[in-house]
C-alpha cells in the first residue's frame, strides 16, 4: 500500500462517493477505484461496498480506517524526523501538556530551545482521558499533567509546579449575579464542562457544586479544557476551571472567581518516565524554571 492510496480510502470513508473523492484530489473518478482495488488487493480484503446506487464501508473498512490514520501519521512523523537528522538536528523529545500548563511548558521550552537548538522538540496538547492513557503507556518523555492523573502509576517520576484554586468562570455580563457566599442564583445557570468519560474536570464541578449546595445543568461537554474557556466568554455557559488556564489564555469576556476550599484545589506537575533512556530528557528537566523549583521543595 503507498500514501496516495491510504489518503484516498481516507476521503471515500468520509465522502462514500467516488466522484467527490476525485474532485478532491483532482483526479478522475476510475483512477480512484483503481487505487482502491489495488490496496484491496495489497490487504486481501474488500473496504468498500460498491453497487450502481451507493458505497458504504464494510466492517472491515471500518475497522481499517484508524490504521489508515495511524499509518500515514508514522510517515508524516518518520519523514520529518529523518529531515531533521540530516539537518543536524539529532536529539529528539517528546512532550504533552494539558492547556492550563500551556503558561509553565511555553517558558521551559522557550529557554530549552535557546540552549539546545540542535534537538527537535515534538509537542502535543492533549486532555484529560488521553493524558492519563499516554502516562500509563508512556506514551512521551515528558508531560505537564496534574497531580491525580498520575495516581497509583509507577511508570513515571514527577515534580509538583504548582497547587491552585479553581476559579468559577463566567461571562461578564453574568458577573454581577454571581455571589461566591451564595451559589443558589448559580443553579439556573448552564455549565459546561470538558468530556465527562474518563476526565475528572466533570467530576470535579459536580463535586465543587455539591459541596456548596446545587447541582450543576451541564448542557454542553467539549474535548478540551481550553475550548471549555472558549465557550464561557462566548456566553454558552459557565465553568469551573485551573485559574493558570484562565490566566493564560485571558478571554476578554470571561470574569473568574476564585473558589475557597480544599475541594477546589489542583495540583499541576511535570513528570518523565521513570525508564527512560533518552537522554534530552535529563536536559530539559534542568532548565531553570523547573531547577528552581526543585529547590523550593
Amino acid at each position: 500500500m503507498d500514501t496516495m492510496q491510504l489518503q484516498l480510502f481516507l476521503s471515500l470513508s468520509k465522502t462514500l462517493n467516488f466522484t467527490k473523492t476525485a474532485n478532491e484530489f483532482y483526479v478522475t473518478q476510475p483512477t480512484v477505484s483503481n487505487y482502491i482495488k489495488a490496496l484491496e488487493s495489497s490487504i486481501g480484503v474488500t473496504l468498500l461496498k460498491r453497487d450502481s446506487h451507493s458505497v458504504s464501508l464494510t466492517a472491515e473498512g471500518k475497522e481499517f480506517v484508524s490504521y489508515a490514520n495511524q499509518l500515514l501519521s508514522l510517515q508524516a512523523e518518520a519523514e520529518n524526523r529523518l529531515r531533521n537528522i540530516s539537518e543536524g538536528r539529532k536529539g529528539y523529545i517528546r512532550i504533552a501538556t494539558l492547556s492550563s500548563a500551556a503558561e509553565l511548558f511555553s517558558l521551559c521550552l522557550e529557554e530549552f530551545a535557546e540552549k539546545y537548538p540542535g534537538v527537535q522538540v515534538n509537542v502535543d496538547m492533549i486532555e484529560g482521558a488521553e493524558m492519563i492513557s499516554a502516562l500509563d503507556q508512556c506514551s512521551y518523555d515528558i508531560y505537564f499533567a496534574h497531580e491525580h492523573m498520575v495516581s497509583g502509576s509507577g511508570s513515571v517520576d514527577y515534580l509538583v509546579t504548582n497547587t491552585s484554586q479553581m476559579d468559577l468562570v463566567v461571562h461578564r455580563n453574568l458577573a454581577e449575579k454571581v455571589d461566591m457566599n451564595d451559589w443558589s442564583n448559580l443553579a439556573d445557570m448552564h455549565f459546561v464542562s470538558a468530556l465527562e468519560a474518563g476526565f475528572s474536570l466533570s467530576g470535579q464541578i459536580r463535586r465543587i457544586c455539591r459541596n456548596r449546595g446545587i447541582v450543576p445543568d451541564i448542557i454542553n461537554y467539549y474535548n478540551r479544557a481550553d475550548t471549555v474557556l472558549l465557550a464561557v466568554n462566548s456566553g454558552v455557559g459557565i465553568s469551573i476551571l485551573p485559574s493558570t488556564l484562565i490566566a493564560f489564555y485571558n478571554w476578554p469576556n470571561v470574569v473568574a472567581f476564585p473558589i475557597e476550599g480544599s475541594d477546589a484545589l489542583v495540583s499541576s506537575i511535570v513528570a518523565w518516565n521513570r525508564s527512560g533512556g533518552n537522554p534530552e530528557v535529563a536536559r530539559f528537566l534542568a532548565v531553570s524554571h523547573l531547577t528552581e523549583l526543585k529547590r523550593a521543595k
